[in-house]
């Protein structure tokens, strides 16, 4: 046999790993690119580090918003529009972040931070400053009872009584729902439900306009659950979301919402397994739209995404809102560093699935 030397052009398909993933998706040709990638993460080249975006919007002036990025090696790190890191906070091994606005606290409101620390297996509490800081505002280690380690987490606001909850779940199956109440200065969890799924689960995005949690089971698919702690522990598989759709390949990991008005618009869902990003609706029975992946442009293409999140709002250079997604295998050129986030436009995602 003879060797065919790596080019330049064909980087993707020689030199990187996880061939067999990106030749499963390959089939896939609805292509985006990103506008900014964010710097990376401060572990090595070879470590899985970076894991879950949140994004944080500023109410008056969006230029000044900011995503979170958790470090599974070791703290948060927050960046700006540009990618430029802001801050970095050696808070344990977070896994999974989500945030919420106005939470009450001692007759005023602050916006708040949720992640799941595998360090302590625990949920960490931050209050969200609008320079890109976090401060540490839970009240006690907010231990789980899992008998797993603490893995994926969101955050839920309802719609029927204001209460603020953080779900988690662990490598196991298990899910915990969490009330948030002030105490003081601080806030205190209470557990308020616990749920089982077969397998393991991690991705995981409340609707707090519907009052639904959706759950990602790895190998399985995901789960629609009733968001409310006293809803039914009997979740409905959102149907296409397995292997039986030919788009998706396991693990089902990052899970988000677009939302269009109060009832009607996007899920989206990261298929680790083939490199690509599955969208559902977000209304009736969640119907499968059509799958894309991210390629090279004016940065590396994205692989294995582990957690996202999505704006609607406008941005600079993002008019109809953004995709945050996490790489599994960031590149500069040929040289491998460590992972990154990466910024897409909503607007060429809509364009590439003709979703309006």
């Amino acid at each position: 046999m003879i060797a065919i030397p790596c080019v330049a052009l064909f980087i993707n398909s020689c030199d990187r790993p996880g061939e067999g993933s990106r030749k499963a998706g390959e089939h896939i040709q609805n292509l985006v690119t990103a506008s900014v990638e964010t710097e990376a993460t401060p572990r090595g080249k070879n470590d899985d580090s970076a894991d879950d975006p949140a994004i944080w919007i500023h109410k008056t002036q969006p230029e000044k918003s900011f995503i979170i990025g958790t470090d599974k090696k070791g703290g948060l790190a927050t960046y700006d529009l540009t990618g430029k890191q802001l801050n970095y906070y050696a808070t344990g091994d977070m896994n999974n972040c989500d945030l919420r606005y106005s939470f009450p606290l001692n007759g005023d409101t602050i916006d708040i931070l949720a992640a799941s620390n595998r360090t302590m297996q625990s949920v960490s509490l931050f209050r969200i400053g609008k320079n890109g800081t976090l401060d540490s505002i839970h009240s006690r280690i907010i231990k789980s009872a899992m008998t797993d380690e603490v893995y994926g987490l969101c955050m839920h606001q309802s719609k029927k009584t204001g209460l603020f909850y953080v779900f988690v779940n662990g490598k196991s199956g298990e899910v915990e729902q969490y009330e948030l109440l002030a105490a003081d200065n601080k806030i205190d969890a209470k557990l308020v439900r616990s749920l089982k799924l077969s397998t393991q689960t991690e991705g995981m995005v409340a609707d707090d306009e519907t009052g639904t949690v959706y759950i990602g089971e790895e190998v399985a698919g995901i789960w629609k659950f009733e968001a409310e702690p006293d809803g039914s522990t009997q979740g409905k598989l959102i149907p296409k979301s397995s292997v039986e759709n030919l788009n998706i390949k396991y693990d089902i990991e990052g899970l988000a919402i677009y939302p269009t008005d109060s009832v009607n618009g996007y899920l989206v869902a990261s298929s680790q397994g083939n490199f690509s990003y599955a969208i559902f609706e977000r209304q009736d029975e969640n119907k499968y739209l059509g799958s894309f992946r991210i390629t090279n442009g004016a940065y590396d293409g994205v692989e294995e995404t582990d957690g996202l999140d999505i704006t609607t709002g406008a941005l600079p250079g993002f008019p109809e809102g953004m995709l945050v997604v996490q790489d599994g295998f960031n590149y500069d050129g040929k040289k491998k560093q460590s992972q990154n986030f990466k910024y897409i436009s909503w607007a060429e995602i809509v364009k590439v699935l003709n979703l309006e």
